[in-house]
């Protein structure tokens, strides 16, 4: 098995993972996540928000 092959293998499986999580997530009900994993994923995505209007511009990131 090339390196090429073992990377798409890993991607595969990797992507397989995500979706299972994601439709293990999409049952679980909105009452058993606590507000702190919300407030969490919030951060989360603002900072990710930040960083993709800065790297469409052209520009570094000095802090992250």
């Amino acid at each position: 098995m090339t390196t090429y092959e073992k990377k798409k293998k890993a991607a595969i499986i990797a992507a397989t993972y995500y979706i299972e999580q994601e439709k293990a997530n999409a049952t679980v009900p909105e009452n058993n996540m606590t507000s702190l994993s919300k407030w969490s994923r919030t951060g989360i995505e603002i900072a990710m928000n930040k960083r993709q209007v800065i790297q469409l511009r052209g520009r570094v990131l000095r802090r992250a």
